[in-house]
Protein backbone atom coordinates (compact mmCIF):
# COMPACT_ATOMS: atom_id res chain seq x y z
CA UNK A 1 0.00 0.00 0.00
CA UNK A 2 1.30 3.46 -0.91
CA UNK A 3 0.14 6.29 1.36
CA UNK A 4 1.15 9.94 1.35
CA UNK A 5 0.93 11.64 4.73
CA UNK A 6 1.65 15.23 5.65
CA UNK A 7 1.00 17.46 8.61
CA UNK A 8 -0.94 20.68 8.00
CA UNK A 9 -0.79 23.61 10.38
CA UNK A 10 -3.31 26.30 9.50
CA UNK A 11 -3.75 29.97 10.24
CA UNK A 12 -0.58 30.78 12.12
CA UNK A 13 -0.98 34.51 12.80
CA UNK A 14 2.29 36.42 12.45
CA UNK A 15 2.98 40.13 12.88
CA UNK A 16 5.98 41.11 10.77
CA UNK A 17 7.66 44.22 9.39
CA UNK A 18 7.49 43.37 5.70
CA UNK A 19 6.48 45.67 2.86
CA UNK A 20 7.56 48.20 0.29
CA UNK A 21 6.09 51.15 2.19
CA UNK A 22 8.13 52.56 5.10
CA UNK A 23 5.05 52.33 7.34
CA UNK A 24 4.73 48.59 6.68
CA UNK A 25 8.29 48.03 7.88
CA UNK A 26 8.00 50.43 10.82
CA UNK A 27 4.74 49.28 12.39
CA UNK A 28 4.40 45.85 10.81
CA UNK A 29 1.28 44.08 9.69
CA UNK A 30 -0.63 40.84 9.99
CA UNK A 31 0.31 37.75 8.00
CA UNK A 32 -1.38 34.37 7.94
CA UNK A 33 0.70 31.24 7.39
CA UNK A 34 -0.33 27.71 6.45
CA UNK A 35 2.39 25.07 6.63
CA UNK A 36 2.40 21.56 5.13
CA UNK A 37 5.12 19.16 6.31
CA UNK A 38 6.16 15.82 4.82
CA UNK A 39 8.32 13.37 6.77
CA UNK A 40 8.30 9.72 7.77
CA UNK A 41 5.39 9.55 10.22
CA UNK A 42 5.45 5.73 10.41
CA UNK A 43 7.67 5.55 13.50
CA UNK A 44 5.30 7.81 15.39
CA UNK A 45 2.27 6.00 14.01
CA UNK A 46 3.45 2.56 15.08
CA UNK A 47 4.87 3.53 18.50
CA UNK A 48 2.84 6.62 19.35
CA UNK A 49 6.18 8.27 20.15
CA UNK A 50 6.01 12.06 20.26
CA UNK A 51 9.78 12.27 19.67
CA UNK A 52 9.32 10.62 16.25
CA UNK A 53 7.13 13.33 14.80
CA UNK A 54 7.16 17.11 14.30
CA UNK A 55 6.53 19.12 17.46
CA UNK A 56 4.28 21.71 15.86
CA UNK A 57 4.05 23.74 19.09
CA UNK A 58 7.81 24.36 18.79
CA UNK A 59 7.41 25.16 15.09
CA UNK A 60 4.78 27.82 15.80
CA UNK A 61 6.93 29.30 18.59
CA UNK A 62 9.99 29.48 16.30
CA UNK A 63 7.98 31.17 13.54
CA UNK A 64 6.47 33.73 15.93
CA UNK A 65 9.95 34.54 17.30
CA UNK A 66 11.29 34.91 13.76
CA UNK A 67 8.41 37.23 12.76
CA UNK A 68 9.48 39.71 15.45
CA UNK A 69 12.98 39.85 13.93
CA UNK A 70 12.20 39.98 10.21
CA UNK A 71 12.54 43.27 8.33
CA UNK A 72 12.32 43.20 4.53
CA UNK A 73 10.53 44.60 1.48
CA UNK A 74 8.85 41.53 -0.05
CA UNK A 75 6.79 38.54 0.96
CA UNK A 76 9.03 36.57 -1.38
CA UNK A 77 12.03 37.23 0.89
CA UNK A 78 9.98 36.62 4.04
CA UNK A 79 8.64 33.32 2.67
CA UNK A 80 12.19 32.22 1.87
CA UNK A 81 13.28 33.00 5.45
CA UNK A 82 10.37 30.90 6.74
CA UNK A 83 11.31 27.95 4.52
CA UNK A 84 14.95 28.18 5.59
CA UNK A 85 14.21 28.17 9.32
CA UNK A 86 11.76 25.24 9.05
CA UNK A 87 14.22 23.27 6.92
CA UNK A 88 17.13 23.96 9.27
CA UNK A 89 15.25 23.07 12.47
CA UNK A 90 13.23 20.06 11.33
CA UNK A 91 15.00 18.38 8.36
CA UNK A 92 11.86 17.34 6.49
CA UNK A 93 11.52 15.71 3.09
CA UNK A 94 9.13 18.38 1.77
CA UNK A 95 7.74 21.69 3.01
CA UNK A 96 4.96 23.76 1.49
CA UNK A 97 3.94 27.15 2.83
CA UNK A 98 1.23 29.63 1.96
CA UNK A 99 2.14 33.07 3.31
CA UNK A 100 -0.66 35.63 3.10
CA UNK A 101 -0.50 39.38 3.60
CA UNK A 102 -3.91 39.93 5.16
CA UNK A 103 -4.39 43.66 4.50
CA UNK A 104 -2.07 44.88 1.74
CA UNK A 105 -2.13 48.69 1.52
CA UNK A 106 -3.41 48.95 -2.04
CA UNK A 107 -5.95 51.68 -2.80
CA UNK A 108 -9.33 50.25 -3.82
CA UNK A 109 -8.31 46.66 -2.99
CA UNK A 110 -9.70 44.78 -0.01
CA UNK A 111 -8.38 41.32 -0.86
CA UNK A 112 -5.35 39.39 0.29
CA UNK A 113 -2.05 38.56 -1.38
CA UNK A 114 -0.38 35.16 -0.95
CA UNK A 115 2.77 33.43 -2.04
CA UNK A 116 2.98 29.65 -2.20
CA UNK A 117 6.41 28.07 -1.87
CA UNK A 118 7.46 24.41 -1.93
CA UNK A 119 10.86 23.09 -0.88
CA UNK A 120 11.78 19.47 -1.56
CA UNK A 121 14.85 17.78 -0.15
CA UNK A 122 15.96 14.94 -2.40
Amino acid sequence: MNMETFLKIEKIKLWARVGVLDEERQTGQLFNLDVFLWTDFEKCTSNDDIKKTVDYSKLVEILKDQSREIYCLTIEKYSNAILEIIDKKFKLSKIKIILTKCHPPIAGFDGKVSIIRILENK
